[in-house]
């Protein structure tokens, strides 16, 4: 007899989250070391600076991209705080984009996507698809045929009737 098979509806939304929050949390990391050391990213090409203070907005994100990469780790063990966790962070993060929408409008597009993508994915994870079934349902597999009443008695082509398997 083959082994069953599980199949775990939506592991790849869960991952994809996971990878984006800890790559989000790398450069927040980067950054925030960045602006502690005073690194001039933070200045438009006009020549001004869009925070004044750089060592608040640094210790900022350096402690946000030390959260983001412990929740995607947290993520992949299955911690359920961390998704709840990811999902305030994104949800954050797209509303502070729009702080910045006038100065990088591509950029912020493209991370309110991304967190709208790791929101879906970690809210959708566990959800059937509707209409959807298990393939191999670990509960409702079929019993062994010796352990169906319709296969425990005789057949009726032995029951009466000539050989069938004595055929050349």
């Amino acid at each position: 007899m083959e082994p069953v098979r599980s199949v775990r509806a939506g592991g790849g939304w869960l991952v994809f989250a996971a990878v984006i929050i800890f790559i989000a949390g790398f450069h927040n990391l980067i950054y925030g070391i960045a602006a502690l050391r005073n690194y001039s990213y933070l200045v438009t090409s006009s020549g001004t600076v869009i925070y004044q203070d750089l060592d608040f907005w640094g210790w900022l994100l350096v402690c946000m991209g030390i959260v983001e990469i412990v929740t995607a780790a947290a993520i992949l063990t299955g911690k359920q705080w961390a998704r709840w966790l990811a999902i305030v962070i994104c949800g954050l993060n797209a509303i502070a984009q729009l702080a910045f929408l006038a100065v990088f409008p591509v950029w912020s597009v493209v991370l309110i996507a991304l967190d709208v993508a790791v929101i879906y994915g970690l809210t959708r994870h566990d959800a059937p698809i509707r209409g959807s079934y298990d393939p191999y349902p670990e509960t409702d597999r079929p019993r062994a045929r010796a352990e169906r009443p319709e296969y425990s008695e005789a057949s009726r082509s032995s029951r009466s009737g000539p050989d069938v398997s004595a055929r050349g």
